[in-house]
């Protein structure tokens, strides 16, 4: 499989670089930069793509927090910098659905971030920092992404050269990594820590717009001191991700992802792993009509079992031309299980670090062992508000395999019946956003537990938060 991975960006390298200029001309057009019409991003994606040279034109600074952001150092030189300053409350009863008897948890999360960008030799070389301080106060059993106190948040440092006809570019440091829809590596805005990973990514662009990345990174493991986040040292991620723009509103992506483990308990079994990945990504819009669609399969070996694992993720949707953007919506995901004690093939697929908060916000469903469907509604009734509510049903793939929870976390007592209903989730989330610097999100959740966790002595499960940000 490495051999499969190392040799994968060759012919794919020379199909982007090939492919006819001409069905591309239009996708090739620059766009103007989203944020000189609004700013900062919305919450959740990086503060690392953040674009604001086009602030040098004094008219442009229409926002009050402009002369802040950009700052000109020379002539090839300027300064980018940015914050952000967040608090959430959390009430949740059953948290886990209360099969270990963790009953409720209310508490108060707080996220601080501050991040410089260089920007030097008109952008040949460019350094990217940011800091964090992360608390959790009164939560009974926060995981290791609900605080991390002082420490650093990315760190690296990209070159930009050309390679022929390859924009490329190379980045060494701790960085956050998210491709596609998240249906392997995720950001995760929900959790108060956002995942990141130590490495280097290698990344080649044509003027068509495709783009391959080589990626070899470590994930980071988070401690609750000061300055005390670090690789996991036992834990290597290698593999490609090449992105085909068909059409200015359509793609597909390639990929295959190598985890190396050196060792893992995992089902019982422990013992060295290395699962292999490989999927497509087919993603685009037609009209009104929009997809998205993440195919995987899984092979490889952990403590001397085969693993022999696929999974299918999927949201598609309609949004109907009105000025209050209704956008009607259907999530399909799949996830194979089998018999974990099995001393020959696991079966169960791993997301790696999925993007699980699109199931709630009670961190309680993941791509393991899951088939979950169900209709969404997305609204604007407003310009400053947003709406989006669903309602999501799920089921064990494999009634011989447990249920899981997020990090593959199984729940013992589920594996002692047979029944197959997860849940059904009910949610609201509503988000005010007076300004592009300041956003008020309520979100609240019910899961009603299906026969396969009340029969495993669970119970259901209300989550409501409410979080307020403050960005510039």
């Amino acid at each position: 499989m490495r051999v499969l991975i190392t040799a994968l960006p060759i012919p794919v390298l020379l199909l982007c670089a090939s492919m006819s200029p001409a069905s591309h001309a239009q996708a090739r057009t620059p766009s103007a930069n989203p944020m000189e019409h609004s700013r900062p991003f919305q919450a959740g994606a990086s503060r690392q793509l953040e674009n604001y040279r086009f602030l040098e034109e004094a008219g442009k600074r229409t926002d009050p927090f402009d002369n802040l952001r950009y700052h000109r150092l020379g002539d090839s030189a300027w300064l980018q910098l940015g914050g952000e300053l967040r608090y959430a409350f959390t009430y949740a009863d059953n948290v886990a659905y209360d099969m270990a008897g963790q009953g409720d948890d209310n508490y108060i999360q707080q996220r601080a971030q501050a991040h410089a960008s260089l920007h030097l030799w008109d952008n040949r070389i460019r350094t990217f920092v940011q800091l964090q301080n992360t608390r959790s106060w009164n939560q009974h059993s926060p995981l290791p992404r609900d605080e991390s106190r002082n420490d650093i948040a990315q760190a690296f440092i990209d070159a930009h050269f050309t390679l022929g006809p390859l924009q490329s570019t190379a980045r060494v440091g701790r960085q956050e990594v998210q491709y596609g829809q998240g249906a392997l590596l995720n950001i995760g805005e929900q959790p108060n820590v956002r995942q990141a990973f130590d490495g280097a990514i290698l990344k080649f662009r044509t003027l068509g717009n495709h783009q391959l990345d080589l990626l070899a990174l470590r994930p980071i493991s988070y401690d609750t001191d000061n300055f005390d986040d670090r690789s996991d040292d036992n834990t290597l991620l290698l593999g490609v991700y090449a992105s085909l723009a068909l059409t200015p509103q359509r793609g597909v992506d390639f990929y295959g992802i190598t985890r190396d483990m050196d060792e893992r308990l995992f089902q019982g079994f422990n013992g060295k792993e290395e699962r292999h990945t490989l999927g497509s990504r087919l993603f685009g819009r037609h009209q009104q009509l929009d997809w998205n669609w993440d195919l995987m399969w899984q092979g490889g070996e952990h403590a001397s079992r085969d693993i022999r694992a696929w999974g299918l993720r999927s949201d598609n949707g309609y949004t109907f031309d009105t000025p209050s953007r209704v956008r009607v919506g259907m999530h399909l995901d799949v996830a194979s299980g089998g018999n974990p004690l099995s001393t020959s093939t696991s079966r169960t697929f791993d997301a790696l670090y999925p993007r699980n908060g699109t199931y709630g916000e009670a961190n309680m469903i993941t791509m393991s062992n899951l088939i979950l469907v169900g209709p969404s509604l997305n609204f604007h009734p407003a310009r400053t508000l947003e709406v989006i509510s669903s309602i999501m049903q799920t089921w064990r793939h494999s009634s011989d395999d447990y249920v899981y929870l997020p990090g593959v976390r199984p729940l013992g007592a589920t594996l002692n019946n047979d029944e197959r209903e997860i849940g059904t989730t009910y949610q609201f989330s509503g988000r005010w956003q007076p300004t592009p610097n300041i956003n008020i999100d309520l979100h609240a959740m019910h899961l009603a537990a299906g026969k396969a966790i009340t029969r495993a002595g669970g119970h259901d499960n209300n989550t409501v938060v409410l979080r307020t940000a403050v960005r510039f």
